[in-house]
């Protein structure tokens, strides 16, 4: 009768040593299966040469908005009056690619007046953003004058889009405001 026991007991041992030793090692592969697919993941973007810091005078990328003849704009970091004379402004406090980027430009003027056909964008208008990661097409969303004040058009989103902003001709505390949202 003793010996019965003993068996039974030591089958149950063997048994649950099994399943350890099974989870185990069912456990290590998985680990091993997700360092080497963090591994491949990382090796994708070996080949980008993404920017470790932007200088001033750097080309961030271009715009272009065929509805109102914009071609390859230059964009450039910055709102400063300075940049603005030759480029599009890139708002810092934005996203370069997902999430809201926040771009700038003169209406008007000699210099750079890039925005100054904003105001002809209507809702369903395409406009392409050109960087360092590839072409991505907006359709127009919104286009609304707000205060100069108003920053909340430029507040992180969920959603990838491009928030364009410049005066409005002869009413200096206001702004046009055109968000874009990314096509599929």
């Amino acid at each position: 009768m003793m010996k019965s026991y003993i068996k039974v007991i030591l089958a149950v041992v063997i048994i649950i040593l099994v399943f350890l030793i099974t989870g185990f090692l069912i456990k290590q592969k998985q680990i091993k299966d997700i360092e080497n697919n963090i591994v491949r993941t990382e090796s994708l973007f070996e080949d980008l040469k993404l920017p470790t810091e932007i200088k001033d005078n750097d080309i961030l990328g271009s715009l272009t908005i065929p509805k109102i003849s914009l071609e390859k704009a230059p964009i450039k970091e910055g709102i400063e009056l300075d940049t603005l004379s030759e480029a599009i402004g890139h708002f810092p406090s934005t996203s370069l690619l997902s999430g809201n980027v926040g771009l700038a430009s003169h209406n008007g003027g000699d210099k750079a007046p890039y925005f100054e056909k904003l105001n002809k964008l209507k809702e369903g208008d395409e406009i392409y953003y050109e960087s360092i990661y590839g072409t991505i097409k907006y359709i127009v969303k919104t286009s609304v004058v707000i205060e100069e004040t108003d920053f909340s058009y430029l507040e992180e989103t969920d959603d990838n889009r491009l928030t364009l902003i410049t005066c409005v001709r002869n009413q200096p505390t206001k702004r046009l405001c055109v968000q874009a949202v990314q096509s599929n």
